[in-house]
């Protein structure tokens, strides 16, 4: 029986004080249809036709698509029922295009295939399309032309049986009636384990193939029909669909929410800016002059630094060159390489910002590099003749007296070769003040001491025998390094060094994968070398496999992450390095640079082993370590090291020019990044701009994360959170496609199989958690849902890191599944705000119930534009209502609102109590209402309700200042009314009540502390008057909020001396 009622709605509305206006989206309760059945999923998922101004949704209660007429929406009325039994066992979701229904049917035995059963609006059969095992989510592209259904597979409750995932497409372009269907699968993936688990997804499920453990839960659609985005909840991925050829592009990781750092936030630098910046010289045929630059590499200088003093050394490379002329063409048997300056001399360079000011200085006296002799210069010249590139400068003979080469016209004079010389491409500094460097020649080691004159060099074994003329060992540098380093690709030697100083070992990392055994490894391999030497000997004492991202798999992106850009030691056995793509500034910010964390705890030393030494290969079975895919690595018992993405830096803003090469880490755990400019377009870079960013942490990731105590404590964890979104949304802004992901969290929890644990079950790594005990009290994340099936790092039985379900938040990414954007706390810290006695529960009076869990637990997601205005609105299953964001910048998303339709003084199974868990939302767009207006419909599945509300036009409203909290009147409005308002001493408030209810009274400042609350406990109806003391208040506005338990207004009181 359909039952109508106004609710009981709370609008509630937050503002930033940073913002002159803000934009402001009026919503409004219209009407309800209710069910009149709890707690059965009567009322899930929902869509509309707009031809025949109807709702279609699906209710698992009675095993059917209801069908309500909403051509009056304020009176939504049951039309029909569309009885599903007859084509399987129950409906899981619906989809609606120009009058063709799409309702997704599970078979009655849950692990075979299920179907897609197609209607007219009027609810007449078309036909049933055989889809996927488990059908969870069906819905069409945006032109009507396929319909993509997520079958989710989920396995039996003993885990005996585990069907595979997949993903249906089912063709319409020949008419529903001749509807063909392909099925894709992730079979091809069952080989690229090791990979996917590297990249990040999660895969976990018992005996299963990847195929197996991957489940689509939900997709999302580009606006141009092209792509379709799958969440793999479970997983805590996305796959992507090429929907033209019905395959698997790619599947991403959506990585890790640090509940302890926070959000990145970059403030960056540029040097190129300065007036004083100092150029190196002019090329001798009369090109620009170039600027100091070409920075590769960066060590934060703790010995000089200050709180406000930021002192760091840089070191750039090989000097001005440009790009290589080809052996061919030049008749040579190595590539020519012409140096602009050819009497440049390696040097470190120390830069110095004063982070109060934003002022940057560079030391007067560079530390010049010499040999051991403290005189001859070192150079960024080649090594070795007839295996190196040759070393020339482009001339003319007015210049020089001969020239050597001419190619295309062009003159060129051979320089030199440098036994010593060095393409730097990482610095640091010992506690002894020695600085050792890397370079990607050789590649080498090299160290120097505190005034540049070197100590040694460390070279692979047998270099002395390279090129044309064999030289005595040592010419080139102590030769302690393996052999095969050697094989290393052209310029693509060391490229990152770091110090571990709890341990005392010089680690360096190859840049790109050694061509062992050859060039056909040449992206096709994911192998990077991470090797670690005594720094007394140059001895090597450790040596570790670390994967790239993505390299040898093919995949969306810009271009290959297929380098690292530099590395630094983070304490506690744990790096930091730069993995990065070849994307420039001009490709935009969608470009893979990525900073990762990683552990060599667990990690296989493969140093002295055979497989590790082997340079040749004779067959399939005979395969070199870069020849090897992760799988491979595994089947031979090597564990790579285990990485977590910390961010990307063009997310945040950080893209001066295509190479980050180098990063530090600063004392309060704030990173900085500096880009290799290749000395500017003067100099054969990509651009001028030479820029230090500086990357601070928001801390504002927190949750409350106990169910156990009787305050709310939203503050930094130290988990990780699995954003494993269920709804997702797909959106367009100016050409660009973003995804936005409702970040709920699941797990696997069935008789056969659960991996569900609190925190207090687990036993902790002591290193990574010294303060366990503490850490495992009920009060702080004892109570905590976790996971025992990630976590165990070295797989020694404790756990050396927790994972959390969720991110109680939603989040933006970009179309190659970078994120952008993530809302942080504030779901959080909002609903504690607006309603403290209802906090983390499950719509009913339960108070916390949800934090040891997933917290409000956002559910569902949807992004449309209103007024040339794009809003997000994020349904909350656990608390209800939903928020609203303004993301029409979707880097920088804003928060509108948040509206509730839920009466908490009732039951959650009263029939008027007003929406509970709302699973779904949809927009109907304004040219498509019955109204004219924009309007919105949730699907709440625990009170089996439909409910109606309407977004009204977006208009300039005056914020509030400083993150004041500001309601819209309630329904049940009180109307108070504060006077005298400014006020000096004292001031009256004056409201009125319809009926016994609890009141308090609250004034807030402009930081948003709260300064007065008052509890008047039970107030009978009718008109009230209370008088307040502010005389001792200092000036500024403030917020009056009256709460009761119908909703809450709040006032502006502007307090004057």
């Amino acid at each position: 029986m359909a039952k109508f009622y106004p609710g009981i709605c709370l609008l509630l509305s937050l503002f930033s004080f940073q913002m002159a206006w803000a934009q402001d989206l009026e919503v409004n309760y219209l009407s309800t249809y209710s069910t009149g059945i709890f707690d059965e999923g009567a009322a899930e998922i929902v869509a509309y036709d707009p031809g025949t101004q109807r709702l279609f949704f699906t209710n698992a209660d009675a095993g059917t698509i209801d069908v309500l007429d909403i051509s009056n929406p304020s009176i939504p009325t049951l039309i029909q029922q569309i009885d599903i039994s007859a084509y399987g066992d129950g409906v899981n979701s619906v989809a609606v295009n120009n009058g063709l229904v799409a309702a997704a049917v599970e078979n009655e035995v849950a692990t075979a295939a299920g179907s897609v059963v197609f209607f007219d609006a009027a609810g007449n059969f078309l036909n049933q399309v055989t889809a996927g095992v488990l059908p969870d989510m069906v819905t069409f592209s945006p032109d009507g032309t396929k319909v993509l259904v997520a079958n989710e597979g989920e396995p039996d409750d003993d885990y005996q049986i585990d069907p595979e995932g997949s993903v249906t497409i089912i063709d319409l372009s020949a008419g529903v009636e001749a509807a063909s269907a392909t099925q894709i699968t992730f079979e091809a993936f069952n080989d690229q384990r090791v990979y996917l688990l590297n990249k990040g997804i999660r895969l976990f499920g018992p005996n299963a193939t990847v195929a197996q453990d991957l489940e689509p839960e939900y997709i999302a659609v580009s606006a141009d029909n092209t792509i379709a985005y799958v969440s793999l909840q479970e997983n805590n991925g996305l796959a992507v669909i090429d929907i033209a050829r019905a395959s698997v592009l790619d599947i991403l990781p959506l990585g890790y929410k640090d509940h302890l750092r926070g959000e990145p936030v970059l403030e960056e630098y540029l040097f190129n800016e300065l007036s004083w910046w100092p150029t190196l010289g002019t090329p001798l045929y009369d090109n620009p002059a170039v600027e100091l630059g070409g920075f590769s590499g960066l060590w934060f200088d703790p010995y000089t630094s200050t709180d406000d003093q930021l002192s760091f050394f840089v070191i750039p490379d090989r000097g001005p060159n440009e790009a290589t002329v080809s052996r061919a063409a030049a008749g040579t048997s190595q590539n020519l390489r012409p140096f602009k300056l050819p009497d440049y001399q390696a040097r470190v360079e120390k830069l110095i910002l004063f982070k109060s000011t934003g002022n940057i200085y560079i030391d007067a006296n560079p530390v010049y590099l010499t040999r051991k002799d403290g005189v001859t210069p070192i150079s960024g010249r080649g090594n070795i003749p007839g295996f190196d590139e040759v070393p020339v400068t482009p001339t003319s003979d007015e210049v020089y007296t001969s020239t050597d080469y001419v190619v295309d016209g062009r003159s060129f004079h051979a320089l030199e070769y440098d036994a010593f010389g060095g393409d730097f491409e990482g610095i640091l500094r010992t506690p002894d003040r020695h600085f050792w460097m890397c370079d990607e020649y050789r590649p080498a080691i090299y160290h120097f001491d505190e005034s540049g004159v070197l100590v040694e060099r460390y070279v692979p074994e047998g270099t002395s025998l390279l090129g044309d003329e064999a030289q005595p060992e040592g010419y080139y540098g102590a030769e302690t390094l393996p052999a095969v380093y050697s094989k290393r690709r052209p310029n693509r030697g060391f490229e990152a060094i770091a110090y571990d100083s709890d341990e005392n070992i010089i680690y360096t990392f190859i840049q790109s994968p050694i061509e062992n055994p050859d060039n056909r490894v040449r992206n096709n391999s994911d192998v990077i070398r991470i090797l670690g030497i005594d720094p007394a000997d140059g001895t090597p004492v450790r040596e570790y496999v670390y994967l790239l991202e993505r390299n040898r798999e093919s995949g969306i992106g810009i271009s290959r992450v297929d380098k690292i850009g530099d590395a630094v030691y983070a304490g506690n056995g744990k790096f930091l390095v730069l993995e990065r793509d070849s994307s420039t500034p001009d490709d935009g910010d969608t470009g893979k640079k990525y900073v990762f964390e990683f552990t060599t705890k667990g990690a296989t030393n493969i140093l002295g082993t055979a497989l590790s030494l082997k340079d040749a290969f004779s067959g399939e079975n005979d395969k070199t370590l870069e020849m090897m895919t992760g799988d491979e690595l595994a089947a031979a018992g090597i564990q790579p090291v285990a990485k977590t993405k910390v961010l990307n830096l063009p997310s945040i803003g950080y893209l001066p020019s295509d190479k980050p090469e180098g990063l530090a880490i600063l004392p309060n755990g704030d990173l900085a990044v500096m880009n290799d400019n290749d000395f500017g377009l003067a100099g054969a870079g990509v651009s001028d701009n030479s820029s230090l960013g500086i990357i601070s942490f928001q801390q504002n990731y927190g949750f409350d994360a106990s169910d156990r105590d009787d305050e709310i404590e939203i503050v930094p964890r130290p988990t990780l959170g699995m954003y494993m979104p269920d709804a997702i949304a797909s959106f367009s802004i100016d050409g660009k496609t973003y995804i936005a992901t409702a970040n709920e969290g699941d797990s696997r929890d069935y008789d056969g199989y659960s991996e569900e644990l609190r925190v207090d079950d687990l036993v902790l790594d002591p290193d990574s958690y010294p303060n366990a005990a503490d850490l495992q009290e009920s009060e702080n994340l004892g109570r905590l849902k976790t996971t025992a099936a990630n976590g165990d790092v070295d797989g020694d039985g404790d756990v050396d890191q927790i994972y959390s379900y969720g991110a109680r938040s939603f989040s933006i990414l970009d179309e190659n599944g970078n994120l952008i954007f993530d809302s942080g706390d504030e779901f959080e810290r909002i609903t504690a705000e607006l309603l403290p006695d209802y906090f983390n529960s499950q719509g009913d009076d339960d108070r916390k119930n949800r934090s040891d869990d997933k917290g409000p637990e956002p559910e569902s997601v949807t992004v449309k534009e209103i007024d040339g205005v794009y809003y997000a609105i994020i349904g909350l299953e656990r608390i209800g209502g939903f928020m609203v964001y303004n993301v029409t910048d979707p880097h920088k998303a804003e928060y509108v609102t948040y509206f509730y339709n839920r009466d908490f003084s009732l039951a959650p199974e009263d029939d008027t109590t007003g929406d509970v868990a709302p699973e779904d939302l949809i927009v109907i767009d304004a040219a498509d209402s019955p109204t004219g207006q924009t309007l919105l419909v949730s699907a709440a599945e625990v009170s089996g309700t439909i409910s109606i509300f309407t977004l009204g036009e977006s208009s300039s409203v005056r914020p509030i200042e400083d993150g004041i909290d500001v309601a819209a009147p309630a329904v049940a409005s009180i109307d108070p009314v504060i006077y005298p308002n400014p006020v000096a001493d004292y001031f009256n408030l004056d409201f009125a009540i319809e009926k016994e209810t609890p009141v308090t009274i609250s004034v807030f400042d402009q930081t948003g502390r709260r300064v007065l609350v008052r509890d008047y406990g039970q107030v009978q109806s009718g008109q009230h008057s209370l008088r307040f003391n502010a005389h001792n208040w200092p000036a500024g506005s403030y917020i009056l909020q009256v709460r009761t338990a119908r909703g809450q207004h709040t006032q502006q009181l502007l307090k004057v001396n």
